[in-house]
């Protein structure tokens, strides 16, 4: 019982799974994220759409959650950034970042 009740408990707080809404990222505190070589930064996840930004290794960059978008290399995942206050996003590779809500 008691362990039925500390996953209801987490799963209301949404920290199972990284659970969180857009709204929440943009409400959350950005973190730092820093681009590991250079990078090209796009409208949406995907790097068929319009690019944004290209970024140089070493680019520090608020990072606002994470989001699944076209896999490269295996992995789905792609950050939003802000850069001169405009979103943006760079894919998994090529970010160094700690932890940051699922958007």
């Amino acid at each position: 019982m008691s362990k039925l009740l500390a996953v209801a408990t987490l799963s209301g707080a949404g920290l199972i799974g990284g659970i969180g809404t857009a709204a929440e990222a943009a409400t959350s505190q950005p973190v730092t994220g820093v681009i590991k070589g250079f990078a090209t930064a796009y409208s949406s996840p995907s790097n068929d759409s319009a690019v944004m930004y290209h970024l140089r290794e070493g680019t520090q960059v608020d990072t606002h959650c994470v989001r699944e978008g076209q896999v490269l290399n295996g992995n789905p995942l792609w950050f939003i950034i802000n850069v001169d206050g405009a979103s943006a996003y760079v894919h998994r590779d090529l970010i160094a970042v700690g932890a940051v809500p699922h958007c």
